[in-house]
């Protein structure tokens, strides 16, 4: 029998054997692929067309379910957009909760803000889109936008710095080498502005987060604060949430004999094996949360990467604020609005247990976290966001005639 026959007899053997379906490895492979292999389209942008008071634009964002704090905030811009006068569409890439576009827009309107655009689902082909802005708004929604060339403009809605969110390895790169896309970046405070310009040399501007005034304020008279409650947002599942150093820090109170009791929200925590008296909130509504920042003495909420909302929320509320001392906060914060806690379980009890005998802190620090974001409104950080929109059309435009 020629020598090939045999190696043709083991191949076949092989394949026999073979076990059916991908291994783990391929699976994941196959995942990420799903999500950055996008063919360009080869289009034009329509320079002719474009009109600055009536700008076309479309947000491509992964799908969604209900209580996402960031589709929130895409919501309710893509929402202002639309009431300054702009065609707004959103373009779901490889959905896996919503079958139709008008399935996911019913959605929206359900459960976060009014939309009236069109919205699109796409999974493994370039999006056949044009128009003048075209908005990119986490690491794999990158990847489409840059093969997507029917658009005047591009640009890149960072919330957060999502490397952090991974281990270093191939979703880490995945994730870092998008912010060297030739993308402008509309940045979610300072310290991320920070990073897209000075790190990675980007075009970035900043809005600022907000928080929506008519939920969130101050509470009636005659309401009476509880002076040892602590309303604490426990979303664990979050890893940047550094929830775990919280629950030590409150262990650590309980061996002091300090007198708190928890209010947790945010994520629903199940039987806990904890002797110091606590709520479990779970999701909460709008009201619910301002009816819990009315009562509570302190409020606590970390932020590992960027800032979260909660922290504007409170503070408009009257409620001190405590969270870590890092950079990532103190780019944002200033010293009279908020209690900056070290991280470690230690610092974090020392800085509860401050505030909650401190009546005269906590007052310093309402007045201070009042101040502070006096005149933040959602609809001022999307002007902000439209004027941008506007000077880099307008900067394309004008390089498009030389």
């Amino acid at each position: 029998m020629p020598p090939w026959d045999l190696v043709s007899i083991k191949r076949n053997l092989r394949r026999l054997v073979r076990p059916k379906g991908k291994s783990q490895i391929e699976r994941h492979v196959s995942h990420l692929e799903r999500f950055v292999r996008y063919e360009a389209d080869c289009g034009r942008p329509p320079f002719e067309t474009v009109n600055p008071d009536r700008l076309r634009i479309a947000w491509v964002i992964p799908d969604f379910t209900v209580g996402a704090g960031g589709h929130m905030t895409i919501f309710r811009i893509a929402h202002y957009l639309e009431r300054f006068g702009h065609d707004v569409r959103l373009l779901i890439q490889n959905p896996s909760v919503h079958k139709t576009g008008e399935a996911a827009r019913e959605t929206i309107n359900r459960h976060f803000q009014p939309f009236s655009g069109p919205v699109e689902l796409f999974a493994d082909a370039t999006p056949h889109a044009e128009g003048d802005v075209l908005i990119a708004t986490d690491r794999f929604t990158c990847y489409p936008v840059r093969a997507m060339s029917r658009f005047v403009r591009k640009f890149y809605f960072v919330q957060d710095y999502e490397p952090s969110f991974y281990p270093a390895g191939a979703e880490a790169l995945l994730t870092e080498a998008t912010y060297h896309f030739d993308f402008d970046c509309l940045c979610a405070g300072d310290w991320l502005h920070d990073i897209m310009s000075k790190k990675y040399g980007r075009w970035s501007m900043s809005w600022p987060l907000a928080f929506d005034a008519s939920v969130y304020k101050l509470p009636g008279a005659g309401l009476q604060r509880s002076s040892n409650r602590i309303a604490l947002y426990a979303r664990y599942v979050t890893a940047r949430r550094a929830v775990e150093l919280a629950f030590m820090a409150l262990r650590i109170l309980e061996k002091r004999n300090v007198d708190f009791e928890v209010d947790f929200f945010g994520w629903k925590l199940g039987q806990l094996q904890v002797s110091f008296p606590h709520r479990d909130h779970g999701i909460l509504s709008a009201a619910e949360l301002a009816s819990l920042y009315h009562q509570a003495a302190v409020g606590v909420v970390f932020s590992a990467t960027n800032h979260s909302l909660v922290n504007k929320e409170m503070m408009a509320c009257g409620l001190p604020v405590i969270d870590l001392d890092l950079e990532t906060v103190r780019a944002i914060f200033p010293r009279n609005a908020m209690a900056f806690a070290p991280p470690t379980p230690e610092g974090i009890a020392d800085t509860l247990q401050m505030l909650l005998e401190d009546a005269r802190e906590r007052e310093r620090l309402r007045e201070g976290g009042l101040a502070y974001v006096e005149g933040v409104s959602w609809e001022r950080s999307a002007r902000m966001i439209e004027a941008a929109l506007r000077e880099r059309v307008a900067l394309s435009l004008r390089d498009a005639k030389t």
